[in-house]
Protein backbone atom coordinates (compact mmCIF):
# COMPACT_ATOMS: atom_id res chain seq x y z
CA UNK A 1 0.00 0.00 0.00
CA UNK A 2 1.26 3.34 -0.76
CA UNK A 3 1.37 6.58 1.58
CA UNK A 4 1.79 9.88 0.29
CA UNK A 5 2.47 12.85 2.57
CA UNK A 6 1.39 16.55 1.30
CA UNK A 7 2.37 19.54 3.10
CA UNK A 8 0.45 22.58 1.25
CA UNK A 9 3.27 24.61 2.42
CA UNK A 10 6.15 23.13 1.16
CA UNK A 11 4.37 22.60 -2.29
CA UNK A 12 3.83 26.25 -2.28
CA UNK A 13 7.33 27.00 -1.85
CA UNK A 14 8.32 24.32 -4.43
CA UNK A 15 6.10 26.28 -6.82
CA UNK A 16 7.30 29.73 -6.01
CA UNK A 17 11.06 28.30 -6.17
CA UNK A 18 10.22 26.89 -9.99
CA UNK A 19 8.81 30.00 -11.17
CA UNK A 20 11.86 31.77 -9.74
CA UNK A 21 14.06 28.99 -11.61
CA UNK A 22 11.91 29.48 -14.84
CA UNK A 23 11.69 33.59 -14.91
CA UNK A 24 14.99 33.21 -14.46
CA UNK A 25 16.00 30.70 -17.95
CA UNK A 26 13.36 32.85 -19.34
CA UNK A 27 15.58 35.97 -18.94
CA UNK A 28 18.85 34.32 -20.02
CA UNK A 29 17.20 33.13 -23.22
CA UNK A 30 16.08 36.44 -23.98
CA UNK A 31 19.19 37.71 -23.52
CA UNK A 32 21.13 35.52 -25.72
CA UNK A 33 18.70 34.87 -28.26
CA UNK A 34 19.35 37.48 -30.26
CA UNK A 35 23.38 36.59 -30.65
CA UNK A 36 22.88 32.78 -31.22
CA UNK A 37 20.10 33.35 -33.56
CA UNK A 38 21.89 35.26 -36.14
CA UNK A 39 25.15 34.09 -36.27
CA UNK A 40 27.55 35.80 -39.14
CA UNK A 41 29.81 33.97 -41.07
CA UNK A 42 33.42 33.90 -40.20
CA UNK A 43 34.85 34.49 -43.91
CA UNK A 44 32.72 35.23 -47.31
CA UNK A 45 32.83 32.00 -48.47
CA UNK A 46 30.03 29.44 -48.79
CA UNK A 47 31.72 27.05 -46.05
CA UNK A 48 31.80 29.91 -43.44
CA UNK A 49 28.18 30.81 -44.73
CA UNK A 50 26.45 27.03 -44.21
CA UNK A 51 28.01 26.71 -40.97
CA UNK A 52 26.77 30.30 -39.55
CA UNK A 53 23.49 29.30 -40.95
CA UNK A 54 23.51 26.14 -39.75
CA UNK A 55 24.15 27.34 -36.47
CA UNK A 56 21.60 29.59 -36.57
CA UNK A 57 18.84 27.18 -37.16
CA UNK A 58 20.09 25.10 -34.36
CA UNK A 59 19.86 28.25 -32.23
CA UNK A 60 16.17 28.90 -33.39
CA UNK A 61 15.21 24.89 -32.61
CA UNK A 62 16.95 25.63 -29.24
CA UNK A 63 14.90 28.88 -28.63
CA UNK A 64 11.38 27.45 -29.76
CA UNK A 65 12.37 24.08 -27.82
CA UNK A 66 13.23 26.38 -24.54
CA UNK A 67 10.03 28.35 -25.28
CA UNK A 68 8.18 24.81 -24.93
CA UNK A 69 10.09 23.98 -21.81
CA UNK A 70 9.25 27.72 -20.15
CA UNK A 71 5.66 27.25 -21.25
CA UNK A 72 5.33 23.40 -19.29
CA UNK A 73 7.56 25.07 -16.69
CA UNK A 74 4.82 27.47 -16.65
CA UNK A 75 2.28 25.16 -16.65
CA UNK A 76 3.96 22.76 -14.26
CA UNK A 77 3.84 25.69 -11.54
CA UNK A 78 0.61 26.73 -11.86
CA UNK A 79 -0.45 22.92 -11.37
CA UNK A 80 1.33 22.38 -8.18
CA UNK A 81 0.12 25.83 -7.02
CA UNK A 82 -3.32 24.60 -7.93
CA UNK A 83 -2.57 21.28 -5.99
CA UNK A 84 -1.03 22.83 -2.88
CA UNK A 85 -4.42 25.04 -2.79
CA UNK A 86 -6.51 22.04 -3.02
CA UNK A 87 -4.81 19.97 -0.17
CA UNK A 88 -5.13 23.21 1.86
CA UNK A 89 -8.54 23.90 1.34
CA UNK A 90 -9.04 20.11 1.56
CA UNK A 91 -7.29 20.19 4.90
CA UNK A 92 -9.09 23.31 6.21
CA UNK A 93 -12.58 21.52 5.56
CA UNK A 94 -11.64 17.98 7.10
CA UNK A 95 -9.96 20.45 10.42
CA UNK A 96 -13.48 22.02 10.48
CA UNK A 97 -15.70 18.90 10.12
CA UNK A 98 -13.04 17.09 13.22
CA UNK A 99 -13.73 19.80 15.05
CA UNK A 100 -17.72 19.60 14.90
CA UNK A 101 -16.84 15.84 15.51
CA UNK A 102 -14.82 16.40 18.64
CA UNK A 103 -17.46 18.81 20.01
CA UNK A 104 -20.16 16.50 19.41
CA UNK A 105 -18.18 13.56 21.05
CA UNK A 106 -17.43 15.77 24.16
CA UNK A 107 -20.68 16.73 24.82
CA UNK A 108 -21.61 13.11 24.38
CA UNK A 109 -19.12 12.13 26.83
CA UNK A 110 -19.83 14.28 29.29
CA UNK A 111 -23.66 13.02 28.94
CA UNK A 112 -22.36 9.62 29.54
CA UNK A 113 -20.07 10.77 31.95
CA UNK A 114 -22.61 12.31 34.16
CA UNK A 115 -24.74 9.52 33.39
CA UNK A 116 -23.37 6.83 36.43
CA UNK A 117 -23.49 9.57 38.83
CA UNK A 118 -27.65 10.26 37.84
CA UNK A 119 -27.90 6.85 38.37
CA UNK A 120 -26.51 6.66 41.48
CA UNK A 121 -28.37 9.51 42.59
CA UNK A 122 -31.72 8.04 41.35
CA UNK A 123 -30.33 4.88 42.70
CA UNK A 124 -29.86 6.36 46.35
CA UNK A 125 -32.87 8.11 45.58
CA UNK A 126 -35.08 4.73 45.43
CA UNK A 127 -33.01 3.78 48.13
CA UNK A 128 -33.61 5.78 50.90
CA UNK A 129 -37.45 6.66 49.82
CA UNK A 130 -39.33 4.02 47.85
CA UNK A 131 -37.57 1.16 49.45
CA UNK A 132 -38.41 1.81 52.75
CA UNK A 133 -41.30 2.98 51.99
CA UNK A 134 -42.25 -0.22 50.41
CA UNK A 135 -40.53 -2.02 53.11
CA UNK A 136 -42.70 -0.47 55.93
CA UNK A 137 -46.03 -1.03 54.07
CA UNK A 138 -45.36 -4.65 52.97
CA UNK A 139 -42.99 -6.04 55.24
CA UNK A 140 -44.37 -10.02 54.90
CA UNK A 141 -43.54 -9.35 50.81
CA UNK A 142 -40.02 -8.11 51.96
CA UNK A 143 -39.62 -11.32 53.92
CA UNK A 144 -40.69 -13.09 50.72
CA UNK A 145 -38.65 -12.26 48.95
CA UNK A 146 -35.56 -12.14 51.01
CA UNK A 147 -36.50 -15.71 51.99
CA UNK A 148 -34.48 -17.34 48.46
CA UNK A 149 -31.59 -15.22 49.58
CA UNK A 150 -31.12 -16.16 52.82
CA UNK A 151 -32.68 -20.20 52.07
CA UNK A 152 -30.58 -20.86 49.01
CA UNK A 153 -27.47 -22.04 50.61
CA UNK A 154 -29.62 -24.27 52.59
CA UNK A 155 -31.60 -25.40 49.96
CA UNK A 156 -28.48 -26.34 48.10
CA UNK A 157 -26.98 -28.47 51.19
CA UNK A 158 -30.17 -30.08 51.65
CA UNK A 159 -30.15 -30.76 47.75
CA UNK A 160 -26.72 -32.10 47.73
CA UNK A 161 -27.52 -34.82 50.94
CA UNK A 162 -30.68 -35.54 48.96
CA UNK A 163 -28.70 -36.76 45.75
CA UNK A 164 -26.09 -38.31 47.91
CA UNK A 165 -28.51 -40.82 49.81
CA UNK A 166 -30.39 -41.24 46.60
CA UNK A 167 -27.43 -41.80 44.09
CA UNK A 168 -24.65 -42.17 46.35
CA UNK A 169 -25.68 -45.62 47.54
CA UNK A 170 -25.12 -46.88 43.86
CA UNK A 171 -21.71 -45.20 43.34
CA UNK A 172 -23.78 -43.01 40.20
CA UNK A 173 -21.93 -40.07 41.77
CA UNK A 174 -18.05 -40.09 40.19
CA UNK A 175 -17.22 -37.16 42.49
CA UNK A 176 -17.76 -39.48 45.56
CA UNK A 177 -15.35 -41.79 46.79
Amino acid sequence: MSAVVAVPELMAEAATDLATVGSNLSAAHMTTAAATVTVLPAAADEVSTGIAQLFSAHAQDYQTLAGKAAAFNDQFVQHLTAGAFSYASIEANNAALLNGLTASVGAIGSAIGALPGQLLNDFATFVLNDFVTFVANHPRLFLLALLPIVGAPFLAIINFLFLLALFGHYGLLPFML
